[in-house]
């Protein structure tokens, strides 16, 4: 049982970095657009049409590049980020002794069980379209297939701009009440054999179609088909996919009536004679019309006009638009605590290492300007001690100038002290600097391509922790940050403390830490010590708070 829990927190864990958090994302961007498309009832229907499928694109495309930019900002290169939010998933010690029970109703091991669930009916949704697929395979070894030229008759009514379509296949079968086209690359229009005795009918079923070959529909409602499936257990997935469905029909609509050479009344008496009729599939384009939005699809259709460049502008702005909510996914970050990146050690090495010049970036520390020209300010941020370190914030370019002006023209760094009377007389003995020094930037790495991995996750950490029995009576909660280097071995080095809120809570966490086993990080696939931070909070049961 506890082997499985563990499973279950660290694919919580991994999702929740790699799945959740970007789809958390995308449905705060999400919501308000679709909003915006569901009560602008002034929207164009390919406004409409295209807007919606560019929203459910935009779902896998952003969590693809959000794990496309996690790799390079584990690699050499850093990636922008637009914005970063705390991660909600932490290792939590909520009583003395961990309890399977407890370690199973942890966020991490909930989201790995929605996570199986996820899987689980991601396979079944995409198992009932491969279904789909088969079955009009199947049909289609019963029907006769014969190019649409060879009936002249009916190419004669319709629109001289359809006739550009050479390579369309059609079929005529007693079996389907409704007309539908399927393929990309061979596509295929089945029409009813009772159509056969009605040509006007006939010839608007057929231009309806070809609309559909021509917008490439088939095969744009297969990727919204397969996101859907994958994304299931997403309710605002199962929304834009069904309203899409809609406005694709009501796009062809328009475009069919804007030749003058159909009648308006006619197409109308068309889809009420459909609404009857039933269809099943899924997978292939029809003109089946769902009986409870009729009359909207036929107000729209007569009150909207539709030209191709409005087709070409719709294109042109979702897809602008879709690649503005995956850069903004990709460019949001989750982070464990205030202090990443080692930026502290990053801060005093680069003071340490560079000369005295008005070069160096512009430190405020407690919003208050330093010169770092000035020896004895120098000498106190290279000797602050981590454990009085509440955050540190990098400004770069543009964002330092506009909030300090000249003097961060070569950036900034805020630097938050905790108790900064007590920090700035508790610095760094010379022995403790030369052990500091000792180890450098050249001795292990801050970001590799692979970073170290917790063996068990964060459960195996949790079921070994014990809240001390000061901090318990004491009610002292809060967060213990731990530092250290995972070696080439995957063991643990040089464990600090960065933030603590004692009692003996630092101490337990340090004693975990220093038994921690890790899969050791990699660097052009060869094992290499990393710099590694990891938060630990204490948190009581809700009795005990009382």
């Amino acid at each position: 049982m506890t082997d499985l829990i563990h499973v279950l927190q660290t694919l919580g864990e991994l999702m929740m970095e790699h799945l959740w958090f970007p789809a958390l994302i995308w449905t705060a961007i999400a919501i308000p657009a679709a909003l915006l498309l569901h009560f602008g009832k002034s929207i164009p229907a390919v406004y409409q049409y295209h807007g919606r499928a560019a929203l459910l694109i935009s779902l896998p495309a952003g969590i693809l590049a959000s794990y496309v930019s996690d790799f390079f900002t584990t690699g050499t290169m850093a990636a922008p980020r637009l914005f970063t939010i705390e991660n909600p998933i932490a290792l939590t010690v909520s009583g003395s002794t961990p309890a399977t029970e407890s370690t199973l109703w942890s966020p991490a091991a909930g989201l790995g069980l929605i996570g199986l669930l996820l899987i689980c009916g991601a396979m079944f949704y995409l198992l009932k379209t491969a279904v789909s697929f088969l079955q009009i395979k199947k049909m289609e070894q019963n029907l006769t297939f014969h190019p649409l030229m060879e009936y002249p008759e009916l190419v004669e009514r319709l629109p001289s701009a359809s006739r550009q379509i050479q390579q369309v296949q059609i079929a005529f079968s007693p079996d389907t009440g409704i007309p539908f086209t399927y393929g990309w690359l061979k596509a295929r229009i089945v029409i009813p054999a009772d159509f056969q005795n009605s040509p006007e009918s006939l010839a608007m079923a057929l231009q309806h179609e070809l609309m559909h070959m021509k917008h490439r529909d088939y095969l744009l409602n297969g990727i919204l088909l397969a996101i859907k499936s994958i994304f299931w257990i997403h309710p605002l997935a199962h929304y834009l996919h069904n309203t899409t469905h809609e406005y694709r029909e009501i796009t062809c609509d328009t475009e069919v009536l804007a030749n003058k050479q159909f009648s308006r009344k006619q197409y109308a008496a068309l889809l009420f004679r459909l609404a009857e009729r039933e269809y099943s599939s899924s997978l292939a384009m029809s003109m089946a019309v769902n009986s409870s939005n009729l009359k909207k699809r036929i107000q729209t259709m007569t009150s909207q006009t539709r030209l191709p460049s409005k087709f070409r502008s719709s294109v042109i702005v979702t897809v602008l638009g879709a690649l503005l909510v995956v850069i903004t996914i990709s460019c949001t970050d989750m982070t464990d605590n205030g202090i990443t990146n080692n930026e502290l050690q990053q801060a005093q090495t680069q003071l340490k290492e560079s000369p005295k010049t008005q070069t160096n970036p512009l430190y405020v520390v407690n919003g208050e300007q330093w010169d770092q020209t000035d020896d004895t300010q120098r000498n106190k941020i290279m000797r602050l001690k981590p454990k009085y370190i509440q955050s540190i914030n990098v400004l770069k370019n543009g964002k330092a100038t506009d909030k300090y002006g000249q003097a961060g023209q070569n950036g900034a760094v805020e630097i938050t002290v905790n108790n900064p009377d007590k920090a700035f007389s508790d610095l760094k003995t010379d022995e403790e600097m030369a052990k500091s020094n000792s180890t450098t930037k050249e001795d292990y790495y801050v970001q590799v391509e692979t970073m170290p991995q917790l063996k068990g996750g964060l459960a195996a950490l949790q079921t070994d922790i014990i809240y001390p029995e000061k901090a318990r009576k004491a009610k002292i909660e809060g967060r213990v940050i731990i530092q250290f280097v995972v070696n080439k071995q995957g063991k643990v080095e040089n464990p600090q403390v960065i933030k603590g809120i004692g009692g003996g809570c630092d101490e337990e966490a340090l004693r975990v830490v220093k038994n921690a086993e890790f899969e050791p990080g990699r660097q052009d696939g060869q094992p290499v010590p990393v710099q590694f931070s990891l938060p630990i909070t204490y948190q009581l049961p809700k009795e005990t708070k009382g």
